[in-house]
């Protein structure tokens, strides 16, 4: 995402947007409406994750991704952006 679009986007009064490829997950692999979701929505509560979908997840992420995240790391995610982060991370 370019610097310009990002900044229009938060003038707006807009959450930051989550990336391509972690929107795709939600709403392919997990079946989730992502149109209300933002990097800020919390797993559990807004986006209506469970013990299953994470498991689901951690499979969909290392497909898409080539990272392999722990259930540790998993369970230390509270939003979207704390679960983009650790797969930035891992990415290196």
């Amino acid at each position: 995402m370019n610097g310009e679009f990002a900044t229009s986007y938060k003038e707006a009064g807009m959450s930051d947007p989550i990336g391509p490829e972690i929107e795709q997950i939600l709403r392919i692999d997990l079946q989730v409406d992502t149109s209300r979701i933002t990097r800020g929505s919390h797993l559990v509560d807004e986006v209506g994750l469970d013990s299953v979908a994470f498991a689901v997840g951690m499979v969909a992420i290392e497909e898409r991704f080539g990272v392999m995240l722990t259930e540790q790391e998993m369970a230390r995610c509270e939003t979207v952006a704390d679960l983009e982060d650790v797969i930035l991370a891992k990415r290196g």
